[in-house]
């Protein structure tokens, strides 16, 4: 039989020395983590709030050493960490006090990287998409004192986008089932698929899409004879630029007609039309 008290005292002993998020405390020997990604961004959020660059000494999947960027001239503040059997990472060596001076970090410290970056601003451009990138850097200087480049606040929002909304690849790829919703949805909208085949490849490559609701195409006749053709940039390895055609109505409101994507260089965005 087990020893029930023996378990109960393991599972306490786990409770008590597991990183919380809730709770944060300060790094410790015997501290446990979920995973390595947690460990190193401790690591690095401690190195940032205490004013100390640290450097990665070794890293491999199964070991994690960080030592302080001063090592070499006797500084000898250092973490080492290893994963155990049951998945968790267990810190087992921890020199815990800095002997080095303190640093003043105005700006660009060098722990203050985009992933951590990125997620002091995942709950902001939750609840606010539109997050500017002077905000962005105030964020960051309130939580950690350092005052980031505009190069840092756009690469880290840039990251924080991907991971709450994706990637272009996977936007891309919920294409055709959110243009399948809007016909389902939407009855009477058409939808034009601009693909194309080439030499050795069996799929189909896409190129554009164009799409017109029902209430556009009926409320055609009701237009003044003026269309205007707006669109904005995708940023990135897609070389395409989203497109709307809009028109007057009667009532002088702003009516809109056609959504397409063209390719980024065109001139004459009216023939895609």
């Amino acid at each position: 039989m087990p020893d029930v008290d023996a378990l109960t005292r393991d599972l306490d002993e786990i409770q008590t020395t597991m990183w919380d998020e809730s709770r944060p405390t300060v790094l410790a020997n015997g501290m446990l983590f979920s995973d390595k990604a947690l460990l190193t961004r401790v690591a690095k959020m401690y190195s940032v709030r205490e004013c100390r660059e640290m450097i990665v000494w070794e890293s491999s999947p199964d070991v994690y050493k960080a030592v302080c960027h001063r090592w070499f001239t006797s500084f000898h503040w250092m973490m080492r960490a290893s994963k155990k059997e049951i998945g968790l990472w267990k810190v087992s060596k921890y020199i815990g006090t800095h002997n080095c001076k303190m640093d003043i970090f105005n700006r660009n410290h060098f722990n203050l990287d985009v992933d951590l970056i990125s997620l002091q601003l995942i709950p902001h451009i939750e609840a606010f998409i539109r997050y500017k990138i002077k905000e962005c850097i105030t964020c960051v200087h309130q939580e950690y004192g350092c005052t980031i480049t505009k190069r840092k606040a756009c690469l880290g929002r840039k990251r924080a986008f991907k991971i709450i909304y994706g990637d272009w690849d996977k936007s891309f790829t919920s294409l055709p089932r959110y243009m399948a919703a809007l016909k389902h949805f939407n009855p009477g909208t058409v939808v034009e698929w601009k693909l194309e085949r080439s030499a050795g490849i069996p799929e189909y490559i896409f190129r554009y899409v164009f799409w017109a609701f029902k209430p556009a195409i009926d409320g055609f006749v009701h237009y003044f004879p003026v269309i205007s053709i707006g669109g904005t940039h995708v940023y990135g390895k897609y070389d395409i630029k989203p497109l709307i055609a809009v028109a007057v109505d009667a009532n002088e409101q702003i009516f809109p007609q056609l959504l397409s994507s063209v390719p980024m260089k065109a001139k004459r965005r009216g023939c895609y039309f």
